[in-house]
């Protein structure tokens, strides 16, 4: 019995540290467009629709969802696309013909950087990602590597194993 009421101590004091730890929380949309859904689920209706800067008001969290308020409407946001500072402002396309571009820089960057940088993410998001989200971004730079032939791609798409 001692143990049972310990325990639900243990997960009151949890449940309260977070509802604190996260009363009214301002994020801003890190990506170029961001769906707001009814509820935390890719599953649900979207109900709006935000773009890069975008400043939101946060109310809580569900799992790996941010509760947010907009025009008078909630909704959730997933938390990979939210972050608590600003976007940089910086250009997004880089012209060959740009003076700053020196002979011999390296003009292309990887699918890896350029799949982050499209959704806005910076090396320091993606560590945070690392750290706060259980993102694994060594698991996709080593997805995004992999390559198929076409004969490959076809037996896969006829339902034939590689």
């Amino acid at each position: 019995m001692k143990k049972h009421l310990q325990l639900l101590i243990i997960f009151m004091t949890g449940m309260l540290y977070t509802a604190i730890s996260h009363a009214e929380s301002v994020y801003f949309v890190q990506s170029a467009n961001a769906k707001i859904w009814l509820n935390s689920s890719f599953a649900s209706k979207v109900i709006a629709e935000v773009g890069k800067g975008q400043r939101l008001i946060s109310t809580g969290q569900q799992g790996r969802w941010i509760k947010v308020n907009f025009d008078g409407k909630e909704g959730y946001i997933p938390s990979l696309l939210l972050s608590t500072h600003p976007p940089l402002k910086r250009p997004m396309i880089v012209k060959a013909e740009d003076a700053e571009i020196r002979q011999g820089v390296r003009r292309r960057t990887s699918s890896f950087t350029s799949a982050a940088a499209a959704r806005g993410l910076t090396k320091e998001d993606r560590e945070r990602g690392d750290i706060e989200e259980g993102v694994d971004f060594n698991a996709l730079h080593k997805m995004e590597a992999l390559t198929f032939t076409d004969n490959e791609i076809t037996q896969f798409m006829e339902g034939g194993k590689l």
